[in-house]
């Protein structure tokens, strides 16, 4: 019989992998209804309407606002769409000339929001995990007058990663 121990490292990563589990996107069925996904979800933070008439829920949630959950559904209140909003896939969907309304529609709430006046510019940010270890930041941004996107850009988040690049603590 090995001493207890010597299970805990084995233990610890059960644990670690348990709990990475929990972080994933919701999992629902085409055509689930409002209800189960209340039921299961609990109120989203946000209910948008989008221009093709779906609605959308999202969750924004996660370590350090690393995630925002969607789910859309369609005009019979069924689910057509659940997925984890924060990747780079949805990212790439941002496209210079959209509005305010359309990256929040895309992305959820930013994380944090600053405003550089002598620049007319607004920035929207996004804390996200590109990967196990690398957390990132993606920017929104836009042009404070008309509230259409300028540009986007990314970056390594100082919060998550304290590192710099020669490895010295920062």
């Amino acid at each position: 019989m090995k001493p207890l121990r010597s299970l805990a490292p084995t233990f610890l990563v059960a644990m670690l992998l348990a709990g990475c589990a929990s972080l994933g996107p919701p999992s629902f069925a085409p055509g689930t209804g409002m209800g189960e996904v209340e039921s299961r979800m609990g109120k989203p933070r946000n209910v948008v309407k989008a221009p093709d008439g779906d609605t959308v829920w999202q969750y924004p949630s996660g370590p350090v606002g690393q995630t925002t959950f969607i789910v859309r559904f369609g005009p019979n209140d069924r689910t057509k769409a659940a997925y984890q909003a924060l990747t780079v896939e949805e990212f790439a969907k941002i496209q210079r000339g959209i509005t305010r309304d359309d990256v929040r529609l895309l992305l959820g709430p930013p994380g944090q929001t600053m405003y550089f006046g002598r620049m007319n510019e607004e920035i929207w940010s996004y804390r996200y995990q590109a990967s196990a270890s690398d957390n990132r930041i993606f920017n929104v941004h836009f042009d404070a007058g008309t509230g259409h996107v300028r540009s986007t850009s990314d970056q390594m988040d100082p919060l998550l990663n304290p590192w710099n690049m020669d490895g010295a603590n920062t």
